[in-house]
């Protein structure tokens, strides 16, 4: 059997690496499966997909796992802490919930049945870059450096770069009417992210 490549474009360069510091583009999170998994360490987690939906970044995917339920640690305790602030920003982020609203509208949109009502959930994210931790290799027994790593927080309405963000519309918790759009309402006043 005989494989011609020659009608292939030839490879993109410049496409690796982690998504520039402060980059902000529209994301779907999306369970990988199976998405509840429990560490050794009696943590439970959600192991999670990102995939950049516009912009510059488009079809770029991060990837992240999110405690949920520790062993009760301070160190998980707080893991679960971190992971509610980060759900509740995601959450204002795709409904278009200041922080600030404490109306009985803006209480329901913070909260869901499930977990399962998180996947497929679409909002505005800001990306960061993590350091890689050095890492010993199995092989040669050779201390390596680890690769830079993209992680993400929620951009909420209260921050400037949310301007021209189209949130979805809730219907009930974790219900969406339909997937956040990003958009700008002109063509001369495009966010960075469009």
């Amino acid at each position: 059997m005989s494989l011609d490549f020659n009608d292939a474009a030839p490879q993109q360069s410049g496409s690796f690496g982690p998504i520039p510091e402060g980059t902000v583009a529209p994301v779907r999170l999306t369970f990988k499966e199976p998405a509840i998994k429990k560490t050794a360490t009696g943590a439970t987690g959600l192991d999670l997909e990102y995939v950049i939906t516009a912009g510059p970044f488009a079809k770029r995917k991060v990837w992240a796992w999110m405690g949920i339920a520790g062993n009760g640690s301070e160190g998980h305790n707080t893991m679960v802490s971190i992971t509610k602030s980060f759900v509740r920003a995601a959450l204002e982020s795709a409904f278009g919930i200041d922080p600030a609203d404490a109306s009985p509208e803006a209480r329901a949109a913070r909260a869901i049945s499930d977990w399962d009502d998180l996947d497929g959930l679409e909002f505005l994210a800001r990306f960061r870059v993590e350091e890689g931790k050095d890492y010993t290799d199995q092989r040669s027994g050779e201390v390596k450096p680890g690769k830079p790593k993209n992680t993400l927080q929620a951009v909420t309405p209260d921050d400037p770069d949310y301007e021209g963000y189209k949130p979805a519309k809730r219907k009930a918790a974790g219900a969406v009417s339909g997937p956040a759009k990003a958009g700008a309402a002109s063509s001369e006043a495009r966010p960075s992210w469009a």
